[in-house]
């Protein structure tokens, strides 16, 4: 009977991890940035994983802020918190959580400073972009999958979406509607960050008007 519960009480945690995955809808960038209380450039300064109580772990993701697109935020680092990390032997596993990594540079999307919350990305890895230096040493916008960015779609319409859906398939569902990546042309440049972020602002003043 133990042994029923045990494995009774695994599949039970199993089986909401993954619902709970599974429920991150695909959203819009336009959606992210009218709904987002900060967006901002940055990098990731440091890790730090803790058990925050029995059977439960935390990973604190803290980032040096370089450039403010969206918000107000007054200091110089922000640290967000994830769920799940590795505290000595213990690892807690998050279905399709991708952590930021030290040393990386990206642009993110974070839904709210005040909640604790899963994932603090809006559309978790929807919402979080890195910022790599191309041959030339540019810097060039990808998605947490490394995928180069190359365009955004503003004023996304219903036909767009559905459009666009009909094209993604499930290993890119993580990238936010209207975010166009590389093709298989090799002479195709992905966007700068800085046109990235003017991107980003222009949908904005869009959104205000």
């Amino acid at each position: 009977m133990k042994i029923k519960t045990v494995f009774l009480l695994f599949a039970i945690v199993m089986f909401s991890s993954y619902c709970y995955a599974s429920s991150v809808r695909h959203v819009t960038m336009d959606e992210m940035l009218q709904h987002c209380q900060l967006v901002f450039e940055g990098e990731v300064l440091a890790l730090e994983s803790v058990e925050t109580r029995p059977k439960r772990i935390h990973t604190h993701v803290t980032f040096g802020i370089q450039d403010i697109i969206k918000g107000a935020y007054s200091k110089n680092t922000i640290t967000l918190t994830f769920l799940g990390g590795t505290v000595g032997k213990k690892t807690m596993a998050v279905s399709d959580m991708k952590l930021p990594q030290k040393g990386e540079q990206g642009i993110y999307f974070v839904e709210s400073l005040d909640r604790m919350q899963v994932h603090p990305f809006y559309g978790w890895s929807q919402g979080h972009f890195l910022v790599r230096p191309d041959e030339t040493g540019t810097d060039r916008v990808m998605t947490s999958s490394e995928e180069v960015v190359t365009a955004i779609i503003k004023n996304i319409s219903s036909r767009q979406i559905n459009s666009i859906d009909e094209m993604v398939s499930s290993s890119t569902k993580g990238v936010a509607r209207g975010v166009v990546l590389k093709t298989e042309a090799k002479d195709q440049k992905g966007l700068t960050s800085e046109e990235f972020k003017k991107n980003l602002r222009e949908i904005m003043e869009r959104n205000n008007e």
